[in-house]
């Protein structure tokens, strides 16, 4: 996981480099402009940081993990001068299931977040074939887990909220890159597996590292 981290890492820092080799003439012309709508494709590297506690149990365990994630997003852009501000959604999957086996009541618990959403603003800053940008939003992740010593499998909806920056660079006066980091942090969710005695508190915050492509309409 470390190695796809730092691939991540090394992607945003080249999307400027790449963009630059790739356009064949400038796109900051005086008709450029990055208002409209766009839609788009992203590869991401996250790190999902679990926190599980047993209120009967008074102990709990954290956990960091790694996943691939992929997806897709869209939105609409306004521009007043230089700034560009507007909304974007996006829908994704992360692919890591984990296995647990230090969780206080239960001991082993199978855990993921694969589908997962948000709704963002954005404001970005436009200065010719390039546009960076920070973004701020609501968050949703379908938790999912499984408790094999009881047979018992509980999914949750997690909601919270979702905070960012990037870059977007031109590569046509309709194509662009995308470099993104994000940071999802979500609300405490009790689910109970078998009564009131095997009641466990699931807390989760992400990190993605995302590496994007879209289409400007």
């Amino acid at each position: 996981m470390k190695a796809f981290l730092l691939a991540s890492f090394v992607a945003l820092s080249a999307a400027p480099a790449i963009a630059a080799d790739m356009m064949t003439a400038p796109v900051d012309t005086p008709e450029w402009t990055w208002q409209g709508p766009y839609a788009g494709v992203f590869g991401a590297g996250t790190l999902e940081h679990y926190k599980i506690y047993e209120p009967g149990a008074q102990a709990g365990a954290t956990h960091n993990v790694g996943s691939a994630a992929v997806g897709g997003f869209a939105g609409y852009n306004f521009q007043s001068g230089k700034i560009v501000y507007g909304v974007e959604g996006e829908l994704g999957y992360r692919f890591k299931k984990n296995t647990f086996d230090d969780i206080p009541g239960p001991g082993v618990l199978d855990a993921s977040t694969g589908l997962f959403g948000s709704v963002k603003g954005r404001v970005g800053m436009d200065i010719g074939a390039y546009m960076p940008f920070v973004t701020a939003g609501v968050t949703a992740a379908k938790l999912k887990t499984f408790y094999p010593g009881g047979n018992a499998e509980r999914d949750a909806t997690l909601v919270g909220g979702i905070v960012g920056a990037g870059i977007d660079v031109a590569l046509t006066h309709n194509v662009f890159l995308r470099g993104e980091y994000d940071f999802s942090f979500f609300g405490k969710k009790s689910l109970e597996y078998c009564g009131g005695g095997c009641t466990l508190e699931h807390t989760l915050q992400t990190h993605d590292f995302r590496v994007g492509i879209a289409m400007k309409f």
